[in-house]
Order: structure tokens, then sequence, then C-alpha cells
């Protein structure tokens, strides 16, 4: 053998049979499918924020407390007409009072309330985009007018989701290192028993002239190649998993509509598969290269 670099590949020099890659690549398909799944979860939370956010931040509610039931149509009218001048290109909009009370069942209960129940006026707006200006000054213009009333920009609510969407990001941005560290060691430890098992072999490759670079980069390709097609594998299943999700979601009236797979998600799913190949690689390369370095001191 002149040239260790001229084997056929037809002839591998790891033998794949001797490591249980069946067993490997079936517990990597796993840890990619989770890990595809956590990773269309962060993207669709982080959408189902920014989409929150978005309509929040174009939306506000008046409530208008009106004691006196004769004056209530005059001071909507005044409080609409004020709210068009500050406003012209914003929707307005009074909200229906079995509307209004709709809105208290989450308090109150399913419990009938009675027709003289006082209950503020709701005035709806509506902008065409994300509201940034204060509307504290409405507050004022209002009182001018004899009308108390309180202004909710939804700001608290915008908070809160952008609080809770960072939240579900960061769970899933977790749960995915933990995987990708699962992978990692997973790749580390079939390289370990691959080469204590394949002693015979590498001893060979050596007492011929192999340097440990080349042993090295066989590890590598061996382990980023389960990697990949594992990846791939789990991705693809993970895939059609969200892609159901998606469609059922769509074909009914979902509680959260934008926890579904995007087109765009796809793309990130093939660059999961391709990092899952590369930790696997990475992974095999530095275990490989520092039980080679191990076993020389020993000799």
């Amino acid at each position: 053998m002149d040239n260790i670099a001229d084997i056929p590949s037809a002839y591998p020099l790891l033998n794949s049979r001797q490591d249980n890659a069946r067993t490997l690549i079936s517990v990597l398909v796993i840890m990619a499918f989770l890990a595809s799944l956590s990773l269309v979860f962060a993207l669709s939370a982080k959408r189902l924020k920014n989409n929150w956010q978005d309509e929040l931040g174009k939306s506000a509610t008046v409530q208008l407390m009106i004691d006196n039931s004769e004056m209530k149509d005059l001071k909507i009218d005044t409080a609409i007409a004020l709210l068009k001048e500050e406003y012209p290109k914003a929707s307005v909009s009074v909200i229906e009072d079995g509307t209004a009370k709709a809105l208290l069942k989450p308090w109150l209960g399913s419990v009938d309330l009675p027709d003289d129940l006082p209950i503020p006026t709701l005035i709806s707006l509506e902008f065409e985009s994300s509201n940034i200006v204060s509307l504290d000054h409405l507050k004022s213009k209002l009182s001018d007018e004899g009308i108390i009333a309180e202004i909710d920009d939804h700001s608290r609510w915008s908070d809160q989701i952008s609080q809770t969407g960072r939240g579900l990001l960061a769970s899933a941005l977790a749960i995915l290192a933990l995987i990708f560290l699962a992978c990692a060691a997973v790749s580390a430890f079939a390289t370990q028993a691959a080469l204590s098992a394949q002693r015979d072999v590498i001893r060979v490759l050596v007492q011929v002239g192999a340097a440990d670079n080349f042993i090295t980069k066989l590890f590598i390709g061996q382990a980023g190649k389960r990697g990949l097609i594992s990846g791939c594998i789990g991705v693809i299943l993970g895939g059609i998993i969200s892609f159901i999700a998606h469609l059922k979601q769509k074909g009914e009236t979902a509680l959260l509509p934008e926890l579904t797979m995007n087109w765009t998600d796809v793309i990130w799913l093939i660059l999961l598969a391709l990092l899952i190949g590369l930790i696997c690689a990475v992974s095999a390369g530095i275990t490989a290269s520092r039980l080679l370095r191990q076993e020389h001191r020993r000799s």
C-alpha cells in the first residue's frame, strides 16, 4: 500500500456496523425531530408576539363615564367628533353595550347583568400604523367638553405580551441548545466507541504512515454524514407534523392562529439539519484528535 489516500471508496476504512450506526442514527433522528419542533415553536411564538404587538399598537380604547343617560348620546357624539378631529385618518367606532357586557364575563361569569348596570361607553380607535404618539392629551380635551374619560393605549397589554413572547422564545432556544449539546455528546461517545472497537484498524493506518489528521478526517466525515442524514430525517418528520398542525388550525378557528408553520420556516429547518451534521462532525473531530494524542503519549 503505497498511498493510503488511494484506497477505493468501496472499501471504507471505518466499519459502520461495528459501532451500532443504526442505533446512533435513530437517537440523532429523535433529537433532530425534537429540535425541529422547538425551532418551529420559537419562530411561531415570535410571529405571534410581533403580530399581537402590531395590532395593539394600531388600536386604543376610550372609556366614557356617563352618569346622565339623557346626555349620553350627546356626549358620545361630542367625543366621536373630537376624536375624528384629532385623528382624521383613524377609524372611530362605538362598541355596542352587548359587546361591552360580554367583556365582563371573564370576571363576572355568565350571570345575566341588569340593564341598568352602569357600564362605561367604549369607543374603539383603529390607526393606520402603530400608534407612537401619546394619547394622554385626549383625556384633558374630553374633560374640557365635560366628559370624564379614560384612555387605554394598550401599552400595558403590549408589554405583557412582549415579556411572555421573550420567555417563550428563550425557552425554545434553551431547549435547542440542550439538544445541540446532546448531539455533540452522542457523537463524541460514538467516536470514542468506534476508536476503541477499531483499534486494530487505526494501528494499521498508523503503521503505514497515516497521520493523525487523516484518521481524524475519517471520523469527521463519518460523523458528519450520519448527523446530516439523521438531521434531514428528523427535520422532515418535524416539518410534516408542523404542517399537519398548520392545516388543522387553518381549517378551524384557532385560539393562537400564528402558532403554525410558515413557508419561511423551511429555510430555518434546512439550516437546522445542516447544523446538526456540522455539530456531529466537529464533536467527532475534537474527540478523535484528543484520543489519538492520548494514545501517542501512552505509547
